[in-house]
């Protein structure tokens, strides 16, 4: 009988959480071990073999193309979805030749980040559960959600906003995001007041969730 077994390597817990969730909605019987490190990994890869290996490629204990070469040490034959927010650093990298590989950037947006896991998954032999455009008819928090953010709880973001959502969703903190924007640290918290207020929600955890789960943000008409 194939594994379901998901290994999630990745030490951000906001990316290790949306990518658990998205795993759990399409592969409802995975069952996904995360680990943060890839000591931690190849700990848990001694105890069972996963279908599949999503890992980010910058870890508290190894990036780049050793991350790749570890893992294909551990096990040659593991297929192996491979993620990154550093687009440069992603395409610097050579893929596991031995095994189905993937690389997908974390700036990718919804519909892709999708599509991709689902590629995936399928080959990897893990049973998925997808139905077209059932993401746009979950309910959350609450709202029911069909397509863009705003067509039907009037969530409205502007560019600035959607920009600085882009960069939280990434992982960075404030002043690095400060820094990609060429603005201040002050300044983004401003930001960040007014999303949670739009997007009602209370922290950065239910903000990037809520994030991952819309397809897209409708652009606000404000400058």
């Amino acid at each position: 009988m194939p594994s379901n077994q998901i290994l999630v390597i990745e030490d951000h817990p906001l990316f290790a959480t949306g990518i658990k969730d998205l795993v759990e909605f399409v592969a409802t019987n995975a069952d996904i071990l995360c680990a943060a490190s890839i000591s931690h990994a190849k700990e848990l890869c001694t105890r069972s073999t996963p279908a599949l290996i999503i890992t980010d490629l910058r870890l508290p204990d190894m990036e780049g193309q050793d991350v790749i070469d570890t893992l294909a040490r551990i096990n040659p034959n593991l297929p192996m979805l491979i993620m990154s927010g550093d687009d440069q650093l992603l395409n610097s990298v050579s893929p596991n030749q031995q095994a189905p590989s993937w690389t997908l950037s974390k700036s990718e947006g919804f519909e892709q980040t999708s599509a991709v896991l689902l590629e995936a998954l399928t080959r990897a032999g893990v049973q998925v559960q997808w139905r077209p455009n059932a993401l746009s008819n979950r309910q959350t928090n609450g709202e029911h959600i069909t397509g863009r953010m705003g067509q039907n709880n009037g969530i409205q973001l502007t560019h600035k906003q959607q920009q600085v959502m882009h960069f939280l969703a990434s992982g960075l903190s404030n002043k690095e995001i400060a820094r990609k924007l060429d603005l201040s640290p002050e300044t983004i918290k401003t930001h960040l007041r007014e999303i949670f207020t739009r997007m009602n929600v209370k922290n950065r955890t239910q903000a990037v969730s809520l994030y991952r789960k819309i397809p897209r943000l409708n652009t606000s008409a404000m400058a």
